[in-house]
Parts: structure tokens; C-alpha cells; sequence
């Protein structure tokens, strides 16, 4: 349903909040949520996520993703226009364009221009204007045909606001006086009658106008006209480019011409102040209209524009991405079907453009929900764990930013804080200072998390022997079970999964826990990177790994000639 609403406000053209008191909320709410642990940054790769949507202004997005939007009303606000920019295929680059010229004036110093002292820097103004006319035209004209097709508030009161620019007695009077400038430089001067006199070596010592006129000077010079330009050659009816003597080679050509254009509009001042005069006044007009800064409508132009293009894009390769629903924060719940990773996406596009075989995406499901809300993911080495799981955070990353999610379908409770423990692979092993860095990580977690977080652990709890990784990590297991969060712990320690029923025989315990399994071709150890409940099988295939390498004990018997 279209929204109606008195959209003449102060806040009529951002897209990203529909009030500045949201936006002031949500910014502090970022600045506190950097004093949890960041990880899930580096770990969900969200930079190069960003870079997806908005390649040229990635910190911008990044921003967003960290602020973990946690109002329903903001999202959905988002959504709406992304919505809109999708059913409106012209609606983005019409209004990037004209942004793009709104910016291009302000870099001109178009504020500046009220007092030029040339007739450059005047033209300059005269285009900017010109062009300011031009937007509002073309924003009037798109409206006028596809008001009727945008349903978002966002995108509404932002065509509202260029409505009422449009119809301003200030904008009417702006083209009125612009259209009198143009007119009157139209048939202002054309050329000037110079006086030279010269001294008795025959070389200049002063010089004035003496003349001005509306026609441009066509008569063919004289003789001591010719001797006067240093042999220049004029033809009949013209007068040719002049051309000047450079004193010294730094000096450029065109500081010369600026030079003559500033001097001469200063020494046809009793002319040119009628002209100050008129862009000074069209210049007030301008401003009151009140739209200077069009930097950050740009960024959130490309924000979208990004968003759609990365939809298209999936779409094309045959992955769906969805609208995302939202249920009841108490019921921390994330049902997605068709799920599937954006970073692992991305980079099979590369490889598939690269190298001959084919790298495919598979997509899986999972369900948080009261049977289920954590989860032990076991299975082969290599079969897809770590993508499953950062694919489960970006996909909520998305949806809270107000995006669609790489998904069929997704309803999903907002979260208040993404916690993730992804040790580097440096950090494996059995290390006791290792082990103790993995505990006071989780001491960190453990003091803030919240039964509404999302917890995602990637090979947590294996810097020690395998009896005490067993040991803590049923512990640490029983302990977020018992705040209630969701989360899955990805990890090949196959032993935790028979220790599920324990753990929910555990009283108090308010997340239930479960077992995930990554599918394998039992004959071959092909991974067929399927994520399913199960019991978790006893191997994982890290034979067939060794294999795929080419190494094995015949090759090495062969090699030593036994």
C-alpha cells in the first residue's frame, strides 16, 4: 500500500531511515556494539560482502552490516525501496544520474560562484544552474509516469521532495531569471574595440577599450593592424585566434587566456555588474532551496543499485534470493530453505570464468526453532562446514541490514549481536597457551551473550588433547544451551555428537541441540556438500583427501622400488 503522509520534513531524502531519530538511535547502538567482539567481521568476510553491493564505497555498507539494525520498521523501510528500485528498472539510474549532476555542480564550487570575476568561472555558473533545471525536470517528468508504480515511503517522499521543489515559487523564479541571464549574455557583447599606445619603438605601453558592441568584429584589419598582432594572419570576415608570446616556459596558454578573460571582465565592469547581479540573486534562490549536499544520496543510490544488480546476478545463475519474513523476537527463531553462501558464490563465478570445470553452489536448509536451536555440524574434511556456517551468519547479516537474503524462503527473529569463534588454522594443535586464548575468548562470549544471539563456532576447542576438547567443549555446549542462544559449532571431534541427549536431559536447559551432518558418497568420499540431521559417521574421509593428492603407499613403494 502506498504511503500517504505529510512528506514535506527536513528528513525527506535519505533512504537508508525514515526518521532522524532512528538513524540517531541506530548509530549509537553501532558505537556500543563496538565493545563486543568484532570477529565475526573478519570471519564472515563481510568486507568483501560489501564489495559485492557497493564496490566503491564498501566501508559505507560494512557500516551497515555492523549496526546490526534491530528495528523492524528500519528494515523494512529498506526493503521497501529495494523493492521498488526492482519493479522500477529505470527508477535507479534515473536518479543516479541525476545526483551525479547535482554532485558535478557542487564540485564546480557552485557556491562560489556568486561574485565571478571571469567569463569563465560566469558560463560555470550559468551550466550549474542549468543543470539544477535540468534535474528537477527530469525528476518531475519520471514521477508524472511512475508515481503509481512506487509503494515505498522512502522512494515517495523522496519524489515528494523534488515535487516541491518543482512547484517552489523559488525554483519558478530560478528558471524565470535564468532564462533572463541567458537571454541577456545571448545578446550581450560580442566584441571590444581595443586602444594601443605605443611608444616611440613602436612597442605597447597602455592600453583601454574604447568600444563595445553586441556584433562580433568581422572587418578585415590593416596593415598597421597586422604589424600590431606580430604578422598574425587574419583572413577576411574573421578575426583569428590570438596567440601570445610566452615570456617564460612555465607559463602556460591557458593562464594566459583566464588572464585576458579576468582582466577584461573587470575592465568591462560597467557592463558585466548587471550579469553579477542577476547570478547573484538566481544563486539566493538556489539555496533556499535546501538541497546542497548530495554526497551521501549518491552512496545510498549505489547501496541499491548494488543490491539489485547482485540479485539479477544470482537469479541468472540460476540461485534464488529472497524477501526475508520476520517472526517475534522471543522466538529466536531462523527457518531458511535453499541457503547458500555469497562469498562462496562470488568466487565460483571467478573460477567458472577462469578454469574449465565447473565449480557448482549447493544450497541447504536449517531450522532454528523450539526443536532445535543449536547444533553440532560433523562430516568429511573439505565437505563444506565452514561455507554452511558463515552462510548462516551473512544470510542474517542481510536480512537485519535490510536486504534480500541468498535464500528461497527465510523467516528469521532478529538477532542482537553475531558471536563468532573461528580459530586460524595456526592456532590448532595441542598448545596450552593456545588453549587458554580459546577459553578466554569464550569467557569474553560467555559474560555477554543473550538468549536473542547468534553463535557460530568453526573448529572451536582443539588446541588441547582430544579428551579435554571433548570435555570443554561439552561444557561450554551446556552453558549457551542454557542462556537459550542459537548457534551451530562446526567441528570434525565426531564424539560430541553422542553427547546431544546428555546435554538436553540437562535441566534448565532452554536451546535444544542437534546433529547436522555433511553428506559423502560412501563408495567414492566424493563430498557432496549437503547439510542434513543425522548421526554423524565415524570418519571423515581424510583418506580420500590423500588420495585426490596422489599420494598413497603404492605410488611411494613404487617410487622406492619395492
Amino acid at each position: 500500500m502506498k504511503h500517504e503522509e505529510n512528506l514535506n520534513i527536513d528528513f525527506a531524502v535519505d533512504l537508508l531511515y525514515p526518521s532522524q531519530e532512528k538513524k540517531d538511535r541506530l548509530k549509537k547502538r553501532r558505537a556500543k556494539l563496538y565493545d563486543l567482539p568484532q570477529g565475526y567481521i573478519r570471519n564472515l568476510e563481510l568486507e568483501k560482502l560489501a564489495s559485492l553491493i557497493s564496490p566503491y564505497n564498501n566501508h559505507y555498507t560494512v557500516n551497515l552490516f555492523t549496526e546490526l539494525c534491530d528495528d523492524i520498521d528500519v528494515i523494512n523501510f529498506r526493503l521497501d525501496i529495494l523493492d521498488d528500485f526492482m519493479a522500477v528498472p529505470k527508477l535507479a539510474p534515473t536518479v543516479k544520474k541525476i545526483i551525479d549532476i547535482m554532485v558535478e555542480s557542487d564540485r564546480k564550487n557552485i557556491y562560489d560562484l556568486n561574485e565571478p570575476d571571469s567569463f569563465e568561472k560566469l558560463d560555470d555558473g550559468i551550466t550549474a544552474f542549468d543543470g539544477y533545471v535540468e534535474c528537477l525536470e527530469i525528476m518531475h517528468s519520471f514521477y508524472e509516469k511512475n508515481r503509481d508504480k512506487l509503494h515505498s515511503l522512502g522512494v515517495n517522499r523522496m519524489f515528494r521532495f523534488f515535487e516541491e521543489q518543482y512547484n517552489d515559487k523559488h525554483y519558478i523564479k530560478l528558471k524565470e531569471e535564468l532564462a533572463e541571464l541567458k537571454e541577456a549574455l545571448k545578446k550581450g557583447i560580442k566584441s571590444v574595440t581595443v586602444a594601443v599606445n605605443l611608444d616611440e619603438r613602436m612597442i605597447p605601453v597602455s592600453a583601454g577599450i574604447i568600444e563595445q558592441s553586441h556584433e562580433p568584429y568581422t572587418l578585415k584589419p590593416s596593415i598597421f593592424d597586422r604589424i600590431i598582432y606580430h604578422g598574425a594572419y587574419f583572413g577576411s570576415h574573421q578575426v583569428k585566434e590570438l596567440h601570445q608570446r610566452f615570456l617564460a616556459s612555465e607559463v602556460t596558454k591557458d593562464r594566459i587566456v583566464n588572464t585576458v578573460d579576468e582582466s577584461l571582465f573587470k575592465e568591462l565592469s560597467y557592463l558585466t555588474d548587471k550579469y553579477v547581479d542577476m547570478i547573484d540573486d538566481v544563486l539566493r534562490q538556489y539555496q533556499k532551496i535546501g538541497f546542497r549536499d548530495m554526497y551521501s544520496i549518491n552512496y545510498q543510490l549505489e547501496f541499491y543499485l548494488g543490491a539489485v544488480n547482485l540479485i539479477e546476478l544470482a537469479k541468472s545463475s540460476g540461485l534464488d534470493m529472497c524477501r526475508p519474513r520476520f517472526a517475534p523476537d522471543s522466538e529466536r527463531k531462523a527457518v531458511m530453505t535453499g541457503l547458500y553462501d555469497m562469498i562462496y558464490f562470488s568466487e565460483c563465478r571467478l573460477w567458472n570464468l577462469k578454469a574449465k570445470e565447473k565449480k557448482t553452489v549447493i544450497t541447504n536448509d536449517i531450522s532454528f526453532d523450539e526443536r532445535s536451536r543449536m547444533f553440532i555440524l560433523t562430516g568429511a574434511n573439505n565437505g563444506g562446514k565452514t561455507t554452511f556456517v558463515r552462510a548462516i551468519g551473512i544470510a542474517q547479516i542481510l536480512a537485519q541490514t535490510g536486504l534480500y537474503v541468498p535464500c528461497e524462503s527465510c523467516e528469521l527473529s532478529l538477532t542482537d549481536f553475531i558471536y563468532t569463534h573461528f580459530p586460524k588454522e595456526e592456532q590448532t594443535g595441542i598448545d596450552a597457551s593456545k588453549f587458554t586464548t580459546e577459553i578466554k575468548e569464550f569467557k569474553t562470549i560467555s559474560d555477554t551473550i543473550t538468549p536473542q544471539s547468534l553463535l557460530l563456532m568453526n573448529e572451536s576447542i582443539q588446541s588441547t588433547t582430544p579428551n579435554e576438547c571433548i570435555e570443554v567443549s561439552k561444557e561450554l555446549l551446556k552453558i549457551f544451551c542454557m542462556i537459550g542462544v542459537r548457534g551451530i559449532l562446526a567441528t570434525h571431534i565426531v564424539d560430541l555428537a553422542e553427547l546431544i541427549d546428555d546435554i538436553n536431559a540437562e535441566p534448565d536447559i532452554a536451546s535444544k541441540i542437534d546433529s547436522l551432518v555433511v553428506t559423502v558418497d560412501e563408495a567414492t568420499g566424493k563430498r557432496l556438500y549437503k547439510i542434513e540431521r543425522g548421526v554423524p559417521a565415524m570418519t571423515g574421509y581424510a583418506s580420500h583427501i590423500l588420495e585426490q593428492f596422489g599420494i598413497n603407499t603404492e605410488e611411494i613403494k613404487q617410487r622406492l622400488g619395492k
